[in-house]
């Protein structure tokens, strides 16, 4: 056995653990600890050491390792800390119990089961769980078997002489550290506008890229470099022509994050030395990599709103109306879903959000049953307890979302956010808010891009989605002079290695998509000309072309839920794009939101909530089966009744209605010369939307079969006498009428073949109206505002329930929505 260190003559070196080799000094045992296999132990002593230097606790009054029996088990606390040394020798309860573990994932308090049982059959009154990357201390709340309380911060050796304090940090819950970064994020974005005299949009662009170079510091381990004590020694040592260390260390971020486009080379933090100087005394001591993802993301989102709400408010749709569109669709994990209109990340964020919690919750049921079962083994503890701590740490694995170095990792957490979540936002800003917003609530931001939604990039081409779900931008209008390649934000990319790169993640569909739309950026086609209904059109509404779009990019059988304004489902006008959509989707459900729900400082638009299925091949061919067996049905109906309005008109089209008109041609008839018409024919059909042929009115054309030349000549000549202008004028009236009884004809056969095709082809359509969705009409959207979208939810459920087992009226249930607004 190799001869272990002579022991340190202190604790702790000043910054660090003692270390030697492998080994690690182990101050509470007084031994050297081989770390070879045993990251945990590292964790531990260096949390012994926030303990003793930071929050000034006595070694003397700390124990490691330290078990006790719980009910029929034995259970092991990592770190135990009294309120003083005697409190330790005479065996009261201790102040403190903290569990340490090596990994990196987000805390779940049933993995610190041991240290959790050992506080409470202890009597502690605080417990610690910690990793390392969280630290999250609770209450231990007596006589409640299981329950904690989330407090703010972990007591200070100082604070357990003031009663006061102590009781004033188990009543301050988690929730001031939101309200607390929130205060930060504020005052960083205070600092800018008031320093440089920025707006408030020109501001945010700047902390959103303080906030990235925090994050990166974070990521890459460079803690050191986001302080005020760093910056100031970096300043002491510039040589004349060095770059400003902040411009410095965003060039490094830059370099960072550049897989994800999100900074061009020509960006540069524009603030000064002075400025970011004090935005890092500000931020310094929050770490983001340490905190809760529902903390930050939670605090960031308050941040955003508070920031944006008027100036952006089109990136933003409420939280209440994001989660209920999100839940409606239920994302699984494994499926791809994408909104083209990403804005600050809303939608995608909440369909990350949804599934992680689907994974934990299985993983979680994954460990409880590991737990179980090595727990039947009658294992020594010891040995039960590492046993169960390495399947914890193998299930624990899924829960990574990605690489420190802002990789991707083969996790099911890192599956979720690496290969399932995608969106674009051609604003620039929006884009990159969405993708700090992601980072914020863990993760998923590789598939956001700063690209225009109506064109493709990446991995967002047509029939790839399970899910959409997106608000497009209402108000605007898509032109003709938008062309493909002229921007950025509408360029299909030619670099050699990201198309290879692309085609070996994506394959063949996307070869052959790009290859179309590169012969499209060459010709320099409209972006209108890359959908039916904006083919050769000089524009079309923004919202109108991304119906197509979200449509085009879901799988056949994928669901869209789509923010539109409520002109699109009752404005005559565009009966057209409703007859389109009614051929190529199934309508799910309508939900009418309140007009406040989308107010802005220049005006509301009342929206709905609008969810379609993409139809199946199977629904495709019933539709046109439908059509067809339509026509069949009616066509020749709706010819007889235009052949009867072209025989009813005939005579004054003919003759004008004049007597001398008339009987020149029954004299003609004689002779055997006769008019023949008027008829009719079928015209070409539109592309869009289906509807019945429309009729072309054919014009009178003359049969000649006479054989007295003189006689016809003389009948003809007394025609053209009689033909004078009130007889024109009124065969022109009659043509005219005729013309458009044949259109009212098309028109009655159009509705005829829809009103046919619905009945073969009926569903139920799920309609809600709720009169509260969350938010006032001042834009506050917490707790005392009414929403009644819980309840819709609910409804919606059971309506899905209903028509997934056949939909038989008799099974109708009640589905309990609110009363309409």
């Amino acid at each position: 056995m190799p001869k272990m260190p002579a022991p340190p003559a202190t604790p702790f070196p000043s910054d660090d653990l003692h270390r030697s080799g492998a080994l690690v000094w182990a101050p509470l045992k007084h031994e050297w600890r081989d770390l070879t296999g045993k990251p945990e132990e590292e964790v531990r002593q260096e949390f012994v050491r926030h303990l003793h230097v930071v929050l000034g606790y006595d070694l003397a009054q700390m124990g490691q390792e330290l078990r006790t029996q719980s009910g029929t088990k034995s259970v092991r606390a990592d770190i135990v800390v009294w309120g003083s040394a005697t409190d330790k020798i005479h065996g009261a309860s201790p102040k403190i119990v903290v569990e340490c573990k090596a990994e990196s994932v987000s805390l779940n308090l049933k993995d610190y089961y041991q240290g959790e049982s050992y506080a409470r059959s202890m009597g502690a009154e605080f417990f610690v769980a910690h990793n390392r990357r969280f630290t999250e201390p609770f209450e231990v709340v007596p006589a409640a078997p299981g329950k904690f309380k989330s407090v703010v911060r972990i007591p200070s050796a100082s604070d357990w002489g003031d009663a006061k304090r102590i009781k004033a940090i188990k009543e301050t819950q988690r929730a001031f550290n939101r309200a607390e970064f929130t205060r930060l994020l504020q005052t960083s974005h205070d600092i800018i506008r008031d320093v440089h005299k920025k707006d408030p949009t020109a501001a945010f662009d700047a902390i959103s890229k303080v906030l990235f170079i925090k994050m990166f510091v974070e990521r890459s381990g460079l803690h050191g470099t986001f302080t005020t004590a760093y910056l100031d020694n970096r300043k002491k040592l510039a040589l004349p022509g060095d770059l400003p260390v902040h411009q410095q260390l965003f060039d490094q971020t830059k370099n960072f994050y550049r897989a994800d486009n999100l900074f061009t080379e020509k960006d540069t933090l524009d603030i000064s030395e002075a400025t970011f100087r004090r935005i890092v005394e500000t931020l310094q001591a929050f770490d983001l990599a340490k905190t809760g993802d529902d903390v930050k993301g939670i605090a960031f989102e308050k941040f955003l709103g508070a920031t944006f709400r008027g100036e952006l408010g089109q990136f933003f749709t409420p939280r209440p109306v994001v989660d209920f569109m999100v839940d409606m669709v239920d994302p699984q994990e494994g499926q791809l879903v994408c909104d083209p209109a990403a804005g600050s990340g809303g939608f995608l964020i909440r369909a990350f959000e949804h599934v992680r919690a689907d994974i934990e919750a299985d993983l979680q049921a994954q460990k409880d049953a590991r737990r179980a079962q090595i727990e039947g083994q009658g294992l020594d503890p010891e040995v039960e307890a590492d046993a169960i701590k390495a399947a914890f740490i193998e299930i624990n694995r899924e829960l990574l979302p990605s690489t420190d170095d802002n990789r991707p990792v083969d996790t099911r957490l890192g599956r979720l956010a690496w290969n399932c979540i995608y969106g674009a936002d051609a604003e620039p800003r929006a884009a990159r808010t969405a993708k700090m917003n992601m980072i914020m609530h863990g993760d998923g931001h590789g598939g956001i891009h700063h690209h225009d939604g109506l064109v493709d990039v990446n991995g967002i081409f047509p029939d790839r989605f399970d899910l959409i779900v997106t608000n497009p931008p209402f108000g605007s209008a898509v032109g003709r002079d938008q062309r493909l390649g002229d921007s950025d934000e509408t360029s299909i990319t030619t670099d050699a290695g990201r198309i290879a790169q692309h085609r070996e993640r994506y394959g063949e569909a996307w070869s052959e998509n790009h290859a179309r739309l590169s012969a499209a950026q060459e010709a320099r086609t409209p972006v209108l000309d890359l959908f039916e209904i904006g083919r050769d059109k000089a524009s079309r509404d923004t919202e109108v072309i991304f119906v197509e779009r979200c449509l085009s990019l879901l799988k056949p059988g994928g669901l869209l839920n789509i923010v539109l304004p409520d002109g699109n489902l009752n404005n005559p006008s565009l009966n057209w794009l409703r007859r389109w959509c009614e051929g190529r989707a199934k309508l799910l459900a309508v939900v009418s939101l309140p007009e406040e729900t989308f107010r802005s400082s220049k005006a509301s638009v009342k929206c709905s909530v609008v969810t379609l299925r993409r139809f199946t091949s199977e629904d495709e061919t019933a539709w046109q089966a439908a059509w067809d067996a339509a026509h069949a049905a009616l066509d020749a109906t709706f010819a007889a009744e235009r052949d009867a309005a072209c025989m009813a008109a005939r005579q004054a089209i003919i003759t004008g209605s004049n007597p001398d008109v008339a009987e020149a041609i029954a004299t003609l008839a004689a002779l055997g010369v006769e008019p023949i018409g008027p008829s009719w024919k079928a015209g070409p059909v539109p592309a869009y939307p289906r509807m019945a042929a429309p009729s072309r009115l054919e014009p009178v054309r003359w049969r000649n079969d006479g054989a007295d030349a003189k006689k016809i000549r003389a009948a003809k000549a007394a025609l053209q006498a009689a033909w004078i202008g009130p007889a024109k004028a009124a065969a022109a009236d009659a043509s005219s009428a005729l013309a458009r009884d044949l259109r009212r004809i098309d028109a009655g056969h159009t509705a005829a073949l829809w009103a046919h095709v619905r009945a073969a082809f009926d569903y139920p359509v799920f309609l809600a109206a709720p009169k509260g969705v969350g938010i006032s009409s001042t834009g506050d959207t917490g707790q005392g505002v009414a929403n009644d979208l819980p309840q819709v939810l609910k409804a919606w459920r059971a309506f899905r329930a209903w028509t997934g087992a056949g939909a038989k009226a008799e099974d109708l249930p009640d589905f309990q929505a609110p009363p309409a607004a």
